[in-house]
């Protein structure tokens, strides 16, 4: 079963990257999952969908994309977040053309969803991704995030932390998920010989 999602906010990391955490909420209920990316594409996105380009023109890669399957009658029906690997969501993109739908299998979550807002296409995950990775709500200010959505350098510095005050149990943690990623490839990596 699919959930729909929309986009809610944006939250600041202390992230060195310059990353952002862009908050998708669920339609219709209360749980949150956050998708990290570079700030300025987080907050262009946030821009356009209070701000939707009503001109046909390029002011963006994602807006000449667009203009691109209009012209060829493609109509995106969806964007679906499909995975998680190495710390980054991974969508797949259908769209329609003469009726027949097609897949575009693996991109990055982040890539997705400026597609989505460009084209104001629908955002779903499917339900059990949804419950395994949404943000869980731990007290009134304070939410708790799968160590799987961390990027390396977040991973990195929470690793020092938790040594510095002596919480071993976290820092096993870290550590497991940081040998967990240098074992399994990322599938965009792999696909992408410029990478």
């Amino acid at each position: 079963m699919l959930i729909d999602l929309e986009l809610s906010a944006l939250a600041s990391t202390a992230d060195k990257e310059g990353r952002s955490m862009l908050i998708l909420k669920e339609k219709g209920g209360d749980r949150i999952l956050p998708v990290m990316m570079s700030t300025r594409r987080a907050v262009t996105m946030m821009m356009r969908r209070q701000i939707p380009l009503s001109l046909p023109v390029a002011a963006t890669v994602a807006d000449a994309y667009n203009l691109l399957l209009m012209k060829f009658d493609i109509n995106l029906k969806r964007i679906e977040f499909t995975g998680i690997a190495n710390g980054v969501f991974l969508c797949k993109i259908i769209a329609e053309r003469d009726g027949e739908e097609r897949v575009v299998d693996t991109c990055q979550a982040h890539d997705a969803l400026v597609v989505a807002c460009t084209s104001v296409c629908p955002i779903t995950i499917d339900s059990e991704l949804f419950e395994a990775q949404y943000m869980r709500k731990m007290g009134d200010n304070a939410f708790a995030l799968n160590i799987n959505v961390l990027t390396r350098n977040m991973l990195e510095e929470a690793l020092e932390h938790a040594v510095a005050t002596e919480n071993f149990e976290v820092a096993t943690q870290i550590r497991d998920e940081l040998a967990r990623r240098e074992k399994v490839p990322n599938p965009i990596e792999d696909a992408n010989p410029y990478s």
